[in-house]
């Protein structure tokens, strides 16, 4: 790959709620330029509230208002691209999806953001994006299905279980589409032509029947299950080159070199870690505490359906264990969407800003009540499906609001130091937490609390953990490697 020094790496990261670019360049690796965008990308999903769905095509669209504010004579410095975003998630593309135009197809979605993919409208080329919040594997329907063979498990939200509960549950839309990938595997096929879309091991493995140590999918398991595992994307190490860009885009010259795409948790971590003593806690919507394994003897062999830590291929033949959260901002904004509706009921509107500086200012001093405890686990965890949110110990001196908001707060991280207690980090030679996250970067009681329960690391704030940076930084990194 040629790299010149005063060329730039583009990091884009198609996240959840938004899209984020980030250009990087220079030996100190100076981000020049950076936007953040909400995507507004979610629609109905026929199944109801089981089902949790994305327009990919808005995403492209956010995506592209990103790179519209990119300044024009820095897009002609831009080297190589390298995208992550959400894991575990799948879309299906026809083989005609490739053949389009990005631009083309985004100019024909002008002013349309209501399509839905899903169900039986065949006249699109790509179904929907089915995200990780999907719920609509049960656990009765997981169980059913043949062991995979890695020391990864299955969960519902992961590529491929959703995918086989669309073969038995909606076999029309698997069978409309010859491509599956994730959103990210899908730019990086659109981008570069590709008729067979490729993915990283990264993302592989975070949809399940993947086994990370051969690299390769679990063919035989899938395939009883009747899925046609052509569908699957080829699979290759982080750093491949899975092609150049086609044609000019956005004001990016044809010719550019684009990575295969990576995962959103590897990268944000690869963004703030300077060694392997160094954890990262990141709390948003959901909350991620990870850190590189240093002694691959500590790795398992086999899948512990009651482990909370799981172990992801990371970078350089690495793995990163982390604890993954389903529950983390979107716990309090549910607190927050609750007392808004309770409030409504009494005919007053109060604006989400007013409702969170008051939350927090009536918190803030609190010291945490002896007796009332709060489990704050409504979305389940992946280790244990079922578990429930539960309040005890409530009495007549405990419920102002003050004393339940801090409650909630440090509930969620009781859930977060159980799953990887701070115990298991100095076993693995962590000795300082790098907190991040949205959550934590506006929350005064947050920090507090990761304080309380990590206080015995050194635990230091203001880091940013970004994943669009951690693309554009291994591009960059790897860029230089292959000079």
């Amino acid at each position: 790959m040629d790299c010149k020094e005063n060329k730039l790496c583009l990091g884009i990261d198609l996240g959840t709620t938004s899209v984020k670019t980030c250009l990087i360049g220079g030996d100190n690796m100076e981000i020049l330029h950076s936007i953040s965008k909400p995507s507004h990308a979610d629609i109905q999903s026929d199944i109801g509230t089981k089902g949790s769905e994305q327009d990919p095509i808005i995403i492209l669209k956010t995506l592209k208002q990103c790179l519209e504010s990119i300044p024009a004579a820095q897009k002609q410095l831009i080297d190589t691209i390298c995208i992550t975003g959400q894991m575990h998630g799948v879309m299906l593309w026809s083989e005609q999806a490739m053949k389009q135009n990005f631009d083309t197809l985004l100019e024909d979605i002008e002013g349309d953001n209501s399509r839905n993919l899903g169900g039986d409208n065949s006249s699109k080329e790509n179904s929907n994006l089915f995200s990780w919040q999907d719920q609509r594997c049960s656990s009765e329907f997981l169980s059913s299905l043949p062991k995979p063979d890695s020391h990864l498990l299955l969960s519902t939200g992961y590529g491929c279980a959703t995918m086989l509960w669309l073969s038995k549950h909606q076999p029309g839309i698997i069978c409309r589409f010859g491509n599956s990938g994730t959103v990210m595997d899908f730019l990086v096929a659109g981008l570069c032509g590709l008729d067979k879309p490729i993915t990283s091991v990264q993302l592989a493995a975070s949809w399940g029947y993947f086994d990370t140590r051969e690299k390769s999918w679990n063919f035989s398991q899938l395939t009883e299950c009747g899925l046609h595992v052509d569908l699957l994307p080829y699979v290759v190490c982080p750093g491949h080159k899975a092609g150049t860009l086609q044609q000019e885009w956005c004001g990016i010259s044809a010719g550019v070199s684009v990575l295969a795409a990576l995962g959103d948790v590897q990268c944000a971590v690869y963004s703030v870690l300077k060694s392997q003593q160094e954890a990262v806690i990141n709390i948003s919507t959901s909350c991620q505490l990870a850190f590189p394994v240093r002694n691959e003897e500590l790795l398992p062999l086999t899948a512990d359906s009651k482990c909370p830590v799981q172990y992801f291929p990371y970078f350089e033949d690495s793995y990163l264990a982390i604890a993954a959260s389903l529950n983390g901002g979107n716990v309090l904004a549910s607190f927050v969407s609750m007392l808004q509706g309770w409030m409504k009921c009494f005919g007053c509107n109060i604006e989400d800003d007013k409702v969170w500086n008051t939350l927090i200012h009536l918190s803030i001093n609190k010291t945490n009540s002896e007796t009332l405890k709060v489990t704050p686990t409504l979305f389940g965890e992946r280790h244990n499906p079922q578990q429930a949110a539960s309040v005890t110990g409530i009495s007549a001196d405990n419920l102002d609001l003050g004393t339940l908001f801090r409650s909630v707060c440090s509930g969620l991280l009781d859930n977060v130091s159980n799953m990887m207690p701070v115990s298991f980090l100095e076993k693995n030679g962590i000795n300082k937490l790098i907190g991040s996250g949205s959550l934590l970067s506006r929350n005064e009681v947050m920090r507090q609390e990761v304080l309380k329960h990590y206080g015995k690391l050194k635990v230091e704030f203001g880091n940013s953990c970004d994943s669009a940076t951690g693309a554009a930084m291994y591009a960059l990194k790897n860029c230089r490697e292959q000079k």
